[in-house]
């Protein structure tokens, strides 16, 4: 289900690109339901031009993967949108009046969303239910579900890891690693993912993988994220071994930079 996801926001930024602005005005045309209920200035026209595409997208292929799709377009419009209600306009105050109105529209379809989707077992609904909500029961069955094939995407095996790492570390590792090999070529693993990754192998004192861990981190963001002094009370190198760390570390870069990244066995 999640392909069918994925095809859909490729098929939506193909034809956005270039050309993002008409298109959504020709949707608008077509289609005035999507667009009837929101503002028509430049503010937010970002969030608001994808969850144009996104209302589409359900209206042409419904299903729990396009109804996520919304709730989340929904959510970072609504986001962007409501930090505005505070600014005073000194001219045409029925914009603001505007946009009161769209949040008021926003919440009505988000609340009713959620409710249509409340026994969903699609991973990406049940994680929203226990982020927004606190569900445990979704947050249980997000669990209970690591095996499917469903859940084979980066960011569900990191917040699956997430749950997973105090009660069954291991799981957790497994979780991050899959995370990793499930990154796209060109596309920089997260930096939390990382971190945590990272954070793992020192909590279980294997730290020349906590090391390389490291350095893989600072090979992707060069900002310093780790402070190696607080590393070396625990664990001292020497440099033939610091070496032959540094240059495992930029093969693991290379390797996930080019989307081949294959975890080691008995991960």
């Amino acid at each position: 289900m999640r392909t069918k996801t994925l095809l859909f926001l490729l098929t939506g930024t193909f034809l956005l690109t270039g050309c993002e602005r008409d298109r959504n005005n020709g949707l608008c045309s077509r289609f005035p339901q999507f667009c009837a209920d929101l503002h028509t200035d430049s503010w937010c026209s970002k969030e608001r031009d994808k969850l144009v595409e996104a209302r589409y997208e359900n209206a042409e292929r419904p299903g729990d993967a396009s109804r996520y799709l919304i709730m989340s377009a929904l959510d970072s419009y609504q986001r962007c949108l409501e930090p505005l209600l505070d600014m005073q306009y000194t001219k045409r105050h029925e914009r603001k009046n505007t946009k009161v109105e769209t949040i008021i529209d926003i919440d009505a379809e988000l609340a009713r969303l959620e409710g249509s989707t409340a026994s969903s077992d699609y991973p990406y609904l049940q994680l929203w239910r226990w982020e927004h909500h606190g569900d445990r029961m979704a947050r249980r069955d997000f669990i209970a579900q690591a095996a499917r094939p469903e859940m084979q995407q980066p960011d569900l095996q990191q917040a699956l890891a997430g749950f997973l790492l105090h009660q069954d570390p291991p799981a957790a590792e497994r979780a991050l690693q899959r995370s990793l090999e499930l990154t796209p070529a060109g596309i920089r693993p997260k930096s939390d993912l990382l971190a945590s990754l990272t954070s793992l192998y020192i909590s279980q004192r294997r730290y020349e993988e906590a090391w390389v861990w490291s350095r893989v981190l600072n090979e992707f963001y060069d900002d310093d994220m780790t402070n190696w002094n607080k590393m070396e009370p625990y664990a001292r190198f020497s440099e033939q071994q610091q070496q032959a760390m540094i240059e495992r570390a930029e093969m693991l870069k290379e390797q996930l930079h080019q989307g081949r990244y294959q975890a080691a066995s008995g991960h």
